[in-house]
Protein backbone atom coordinates (compact mmCIF):
# COMPACT_ATOMS: atom_id res chain seq x y z
CA UNK A 1 0.00 0.00 0.00
CA UNK A 2 1.28 3.46 -0.86
CA UNK A 3 -0.09 6.85 0.14
CA UNK A 4 -0.20 9.45 -2.64
CA UNK A 5 -0.16 12.98 -1.17
CA UNK A 6 -2.05 15.76 -2.86
CA UNK A 7 -5.09 18.02 -2.84
CA UNK A 8 -7.30 15.43 -4.54
CA UNK A 9 -9.49 15.76 -6.57
CA UNK A 10 -7.67 18.97 -7.55
CA UNK A 11 -4.01 17.87 -7.57
CA UNK A 12 -1.01 20.05 -8.32
CA UNK A 13 1.32 18.98 -11.17
CA UNK A 14 3.77 17.61 -8.63
CA UNK A 15 1.06 15.37 -7.15
CA UNK A 16 0.45 13.85 -10.56
CA UNK A 17 4.18 13.23 -10.97
CA UNK A 18 4.19 11.28 -7.70
CA UNK A 19 1.21 9.24 -8.87
CA UNK A 20 2.85 8.47 -12.21
CA UNK A 21 6.06 7.35 -10.49
CA UNK A 22 4.11 5.02 -8.19
CA UNK A 23 2.67 2.98 -11.09
CA UNK A 24 4.83 0.16 -12.38
CA UNK A 25 4.10 -0.69 -16.03
CA UNK A 26 2.62 -4.16 -16.43
CA UNK A 27 1.62 -4.43 -12.78
CA UNK A 28 -1.79 -4.81 -11.14
CA UNK A 29 -2.97 -1.90 -8.99
CA UNK A 30 -6.00 -0.83 -6.97
CA UNK A 31 -6.33 2.95 -6.81
CA UNK A 32 -8.78 5.00 -4.81
CA UNK A 33 -11.38 6.70 -6.97
CA UNK A 34 -10.74 10.11 -5.43
CA UNK A 35 -7.21 9.97 -6.87
CA UNK A 36 -7.94 8.07 -10.08
CA UNK A 37 -10.81 10.30 -11.18
CA UNK A 38 -8.57 13.35 -10.89
CA UNK A 39 -5.92 11.84 -13.15
CA UNK A 40 -7.47 10.49 -16.38
CA UNK A 41 -4.31 11.01 -18.44
CA UNK A 42 -2.18 9.12 -15.92
CA UNK A 43 -4.69 6.26 -15.75
CA UNK A 44 -4.87 6.08 -19.53
CA UNK A 45 -1.06 5.98 -19.70
CA UNK A 46 -0.95 3.20 -17.08
CA UNK A 47 -3.51 1.08 -18.94
CA UNK A 48 -1.62 1.56 -22.22
CA UNK A 49 1.56 0.29 -20.53
CA UNK A 50 -0.14 -2.99 -19.63
CA UNK A 51 -1.02 -2.12 -16.05
CA UNK A 52 -4.32 -3.61 -14.88
CA UNK A 53 -5.98 -0.70 -13.14
CA UNK A 54 -8.83 -1.42 -10.70
CA UNK A 55 -10.53 1.73 -9.40
CA UNK A 56 -11.95 1.46 -5.88
CA UNK A 57 -15.00 3.69 -6.30
CA UNK A 58 -16.84 4.95 -3.21
CA UNK A 59 -19.16 7.72 -4.37
CA UNK A 60 -19.32 9.92 -7.43
CA UNK A 61 -17.73 13.30 -6.81
CA UNK A 62 -20.86 14.77 -8.39
CA UNK A 63 -22.95 13.62 -5.41
CA UNK A 64 -21.61 16.49 -3.32
CA UNK A 65 -23.86 19.53 -3.42
CA UNK A 66 -22.74 23.10 -4.00
CA UNK A 67 -20.25 22.43 -6.79
CA UNK A 68 -20.01 25.29 -9.33
CA UNK A 69 -21.24 24.19 -12.76
CA UNK A 70 -17.79 24.48 -14.31
CA UNK A 71 -16.21 22.26 -11.66
CA UNK A 72 -19.07 19.79 -11.90
CA UNK A 73 -18.67 19.33 -15.65
CA UNK A 74 -14.88 19.03 -15.36
CA UNK A 75 -15.23 16.35 -12.67
CA UNK A 76 -17.90 14.52 -14.67
CA UNK A 77 -15.67 14.28 -17.73
CA UNK A 78 -12.63 13.12 -15.75
CA UNK A 79 -14.70 10.58 -13.85
CA UNK A 80 -16.25 9.25 -17.06
CA UNK A 81 -12.88 8.81 -18.76
CA UNK A 82 -11.36 6.95 -15.84
CA UNK A 83 -14.17 4.47 -15.14
CA UNK A 84 -14.46 3.65 -18.85
CA UNK A 85 -10.67 3.22 -19.21
CA UNK A 86 -10.03 1.09 -16.11
CA UNK A 87 -9.83 -2.71 -16.21
CA UNK A 88 -12.61 -2.78 -13.63
CA UNK A 89 -14.36 -0.60 -11.08
CA UNK A 90 -14.75 -2.00 -7.57
CA UNK A 91 -17.83 -0.53 -5.88
CA UNK A 92 -18.57 -0.67 -2.18
CA UNK A 93 -22.26 -1.56 -2.59
CA UNK A 94 -24.86 -2.59 -5.15
CA UNK A 95 -26.28 0.92 -4.83
CA UNK A 96 -22.91 2.41 -5.78
CA UNK A 97 -22.55 0.13 -8.81
CA UNK A 98 -26.05 1.00 -10.02
CA UNK A 99 -25.46 4.71 -9.45
CA UNK A 100 -22.18 4.58 -11.38
CA UNK A 101 -23.65 2.71 -14.34
CA UNK A 102 -26.65 5.03 -14.33
CA UNK A 103 -24.25 7.92 -14.85
CA UNK A 104 -21.85 6.37 -17.37
CA UNK A 105 -23.49 3.31 -18.90
CA UNK A 106 -22.47 -0.38 -18.71
CA UNK A 107 -19.11 -0.87 -17.00
CA UNK A 108 -17.05 -3.83 -15.70
CA UNK A 109 -17.98 -3.48 -12.03
CA UNK A 110 -17.55 -5.64 -8.93
CA UNK A 111 -19.29 -5.15 -5.59
CA UNK A 112 -17.09 -5.39 -2.51
CA UNK A 113 -18.90 -4.70 0.74
CA UNK A 114 -16.81 -3.17 3.54
CA UNK A 115 -16.11 -5.37 6.52
CA UNK A 116 -16.62 -4.65 10.20
CA UNK A 117 -14.53 -4.91 13.35
CA UNK A 118 -15.91 -6.76 16.38
CA UNK A 119 -17.21 -4.44 19.08
CA UNK A 120 -18.73 -4.68 22.52
CA UNK A 121 -22.50 -4.11 22.72
CA UNK A 122 -23.50 -0.61 23.76
CA UNK A 123 -25.18 -0.07 27.12
CA UNK A 124 -27.13 3.04 26.08
CA UNK A 125 -28.18 6.03 28.18
CA UNK A 126 -31.00 7.58 30.17
CA UNK A 127 -32.48 9.65 28.62
CA UNK A 128 -31.98 7.92 25.24
CA UNK A 129 -28.94 9.20 23.36
CA UNK A 130 -28.88 9.49 19.59
CA UNK A 131 -25.72 9.82 17.52
CA UNK A 132 -25.14 11.67 14.24
CA UNK A 133 -21.65 10.59 13.18
CA UNK A 134 -20.75 12.23 9.88
CA UNK A 135 -18.77 15.12 8.40
CA UNK A 136 -20.68 18.40 8.55
CA UNK A 137 -21.63 18.76 4.88
CA UNK A 138 -24.97 19.28 3.12
CA UNK A 139 -24.92 15.70 1.77
CA UNK A 140 -25.00 14.34 5.32
CA UNK A 141 -28.13 16.41 5.92
CA UNK A 142 -27.57 17.60 9.49
CA UNK A 143 -29.96 20.54 9.22
CA UNK A 144 -32.92 18.40 8.12
CA UNK A 145 -32.27 16.00 10.99
CA UNK A 146 -32.00 18.84 13.49
CA UNK A 147 -35.22 20.42 12.18
CA UNK A 148 -36.98 17.12 12.82
CA UNK A 149 -35.58 16.97 16.35
CA UNK A 150 -36.56 20.57 17.07
CA UNK A 151 -40.21 19.47 17.08
CA UNK A 152 -39.59 16.75 19.67
CA UNK A 153 -38.47 18.87 22.58
CA UNK A 154 -41.46 17.87 24.66
CA UNK A 155 -39.75 14.46 24.98
CA UNK A 156 -36.63 13.44 26.88
CA UNK A 157 -33.57 12.74 24.70
CA UNK A 158 -30.16 14.06 23.71
CA UNK A 159 -27.98 13.78 20.64
CA UNK A 160 -24.24 13.86 19.96
CA UNK A 161 -23.18 15.39 16.62
CA UNK A 162 -19.71 14.04 15.89
CA UNK A 163 -17.54 14.52 12.82
CA UNK A 164 -15.09 16.83 11.04
CA UNK A 165 -16.29 20.34 10.30
CA UNK A 166 -13.64 21.59 7.87
CA UNK A 167 -14.98 20.35 4.51
CA UNK A 168 -17.72 23.01 4.33
CA UNK A 169 -17.12 25.68 7.01
CA UNK A 170 -20.20 27.65 5.95
CA UNK A 171 -22.49 24.67 6.45
CA UNK A 172 -20.81 23.79 9.75
CA UNK A 173 -21.47 27.38 10.91
CA UNK A 174 -25.14 27.06 9.90
CA UNK A 175 -25.44 23.83 11.89
CA UNK A 176 -23.96 25.37 15.03
CA UNK A 177 -26.14 28.47 14.71
CA UNK A 178 -29.27 26.36 14.31
CA UNK A 179 -28.37 24.33 17.39
CA UNK A 180 -27.73 27.48 19.41
CA UNK A 181 -31.06 29.04 18.39
CA UNK A 182 -33.36 26.00 18.43
CA UNK A 183 -32.33 23.94 21.46
CA UNK A 184 -31.65 24.36 25.14
CA UNK A 185 -28.00 24.12 26.10
CA UNK A 186 -26.79 20.54 26.45
CA UNK A 187 -29.61 18.91 24.49
CA UNK A 188 -27.56 18.84 21.25
CA UNK A 189 -23.78 18.63 21.49
CA UNK A 190 -21.72 19.40 18.37
CA UNK A 191 -18.25 18.24 19.36
CA UNK A 192 -16.18 17.81 16.18
CA UNK A 193 -14.03 14.79 15.40
CA UNK A 194 -13.55 12.03 17.97
CA UNK A 195 -11.51 8.86 17.53
CA UNK A 196 -10.17 5.94 19.54
CA UNK A 197 -11.33 5.56 23.12
CA UNK A 198 -13.26 8.85 23.03
CA UNK A 199 -15.38 7.66 20.11
CA UNK A 200 -15.80 4.22 21.68
CA UNK A 201 -17.17 5.86 24.83
CA UNK A 202 -19.73 7.68 22.70
CA UNK A 203 -20.72 4.44 20.99
CA UNK A 204 -21.20 2.72 24.33
CA UNK A 205 -23.62 5.43 25.47
CA UNK A 206 -25.62 5.50 22.20
CA UNK A 207 -29.12 4.07 21.73
CA UNK A 208 -29.81 5.05 18.09
CA UNK A 209 -27.73 6.11 15.09
CA UNK A 210 -29.08 8.70 12.62
CA UNK A 211 -27.65 8.67 9.08
CA UNK A 212 -30.31 10.32 6.95
CA UNK A 213 -27.94 11.41 4.17
CA UNK A 214 -29.09 12.65 0.77
CA UNK A 215 -26.58 10.29 -0.88
CA UNK A 216 -24.61 7.48 0.72
CA UNK A 217 -22.66 4.72 -1.00
CA UNK A 218 -23.01 2.23 1.83
CA UNK A 219 -22.73 3.83 5.22
CA UNK A 220 -19.98 1.99 7.11
CA UNK A 221 -21.11 3.86 10.20
CA UNK A 222 -24.36 1.84 10.01
CA UNK A 223 -22.55 -1.50 10.20
CA UNK A 224 -20.33 -0.07 12.92
CA UNK A 225 -23.49 0.75 14.86
CA UNK A 226 -24.86 -2.75 14.28
CA UNK A 227 -21.55 -4.22 15.50
CA UNK A 228 -22.27 -2.36 18.77
CA UNK A 229 -25.87 -3.65 18.80
CA UNK A 230 -27.23 -0.18 18.00
CA UNK A 231 -30.18 0.28 15.57
CA UNK A 232 -30.22 3.02 12.94
CA UNK A 233 -32.52 5.33 11.02
CA UNK A 234 -31.20 5.87 7.49
CA UNK A 235 -32.08 7.77 4.34
CA UNK A 236 -34.27 5.90 1.86
CA UNK A 237 -32.96 5.65 -1.69
CA UNK A 238 -29.33 5.51 -0.51
CA UNK A 239 -26.73 2.81 0.04
CA UNK A 240 -27.38 2.99 3.77
CA UNK A 241 -30.47 0.89 3.16
CA UNK A 242 -28.14 -1.84 1.92
CA UNK A 243 -26.05 -1.64 5.07
CA UNK A 244 -29.11 -1.82 7.31
CA UNK A 245 -30.53 -4.71 5.27
CA UNK A 246 -27.54 -6.88 6.25
CA UNK A 247 -29.40 -7.38 9.52
CA UNK A 248 -32.18 -9.29 7.76
CA UNK A 249 -35.62 -9.30 9.36
CA UNK A 250 -36.76 -7.82 11.66
CA UNK A 251 -34.99 -4.65 10.56
CA UNK A 252 -33.19 -2.88 13.43
CA UNK A 253 -34.39 0.59 12.54
CA UNK A 254 -36.16 2.43 9.75
CA UNK A 255 -35.73 4.25 6.44
CA UNK A 256 -37.07 7.75 5.85
CA UNK A 257 -36.92 10.18 2.91
CA UNK A 258 -33.83 12.35 3.46
CA UNK A 259 -35.56 15.69 2.91
CA UNK A 260 -38.74 15.04 4.85
CA UNK A 261 -38.15 16.26 8.43
CA UNK A 262 -41.78 15.55 9.30
CA UNK A 263 -41.40 11.87 8.38
CA UNK A 264 -38.22 11.61 10.44
CA UNK A 265 -39.85 13.38 13.38
CA UNK A 266 -42.75 10.90 13.23
CA UNK A 267 -40.41 7.90 13.30
CA UNK A 268 -38.34 9.32 16.14
CA UNK A 269 -41.39 10.28 18.19
CA UNK A 270 -42.65 6.72 17.94
CA UNK A 271 -39.23 5.33 18.92
CA UNK A 272 -38.96 7.68 21.89
CA UNK A 273 -42.46 6.98 23.20
CA UNK A 274 -42.78 3.25 22.48
CA UNK A 275 -40.60 1.18 24.81
CA UNK A 276 -41.58 -2.00 23.00
CA UNK A 277 -40.36 -0.61 19.66
CA UNK A 278 -37.07 0.50 21.20
CA UNK A 279 -36.59 -2.99 22.58
CA UNK A 280 -37.45 -4.66 19.26
CA UNK A 281 -34.97 -2.51 17.33
CA UNK A 282 -32.27 -3.03 19.94
CA UNK A 283 -32.80 -6.81 20.04
CA UNK A 284 -32.66 -7.01 16.24
CA UNK A 285 -29.41 -5.03 16.17
CA UNK A 286 -27.79 -7.21 18.83
CA UNK A 287 -28.82 -10.34 16.92
CA UNK A 288 -27.05 -8.98 13.83
CA UNK A 289 -23.60 -8.64 15.41
CA UNK A 290 -22.38 -12.13 14.52
CA UNK A 291 -23.73 -11.98 10.95
CA UNK A 292 -21.89 -8.92 9.72
CA UNK A 293 -19.18 -9.30 7.03
CA UNK A 294 -15.64 -9.28 8.41
CA UNK A 295 -12.61 -7.53 6.98
CA UNK A 296 -11.02 -10.94 6.35
CA UNK A 297 -13.96 -11.85 4.12
CA UNK A 298 -13.63 -8.52 2.31
CA UNK A 299 -9.89 -9.10 1.78
CA UNK A 300 -10.44 -12.60 0.36
CA UNK A 301 -13.08 -11.25 -2.02
CA UNK A 302 -10.68 -8.51 -3.13
CA UNK A 303 -8.05 -11.16 -3.89
CA UNK A 304 -10.55 -13.03 -6.08
CA UNK A 305 -11.44 -9.86 -7.99
CA UNK A 306 -7.81 -9.10 -8.72
CA UNK A 307 -7.28 -12.50 -10.32
CA UNK A 308 -10.06 -11.98 -12.87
Amino acid sequence: MRAIPGAWPWPAPGDLDVLRAAITPGSRIVIDGLIACAAPAEIREACASGTRVHVLFHLSLLAESGLPSGEREALREKERQVVQEAHSVICTSEWAAQDLQGRYGPLPTHVLLPGTDPALPAVGSTPPQMLLLASLTPRKNHLAILRALSGLQDLSWRIMVVGPDTADPGYAKDVREFVGNAFDEGRVQVIGTRTGSELESIWMATDLLLLVSRAETFGMVVTEALAHGIPAVVGSGTGSQEALALAGFPVPGAEVPPDDPAALASVLRRWLTDARLRSEWSDAAVATRDRLPTWNQTAHQMQRILTL
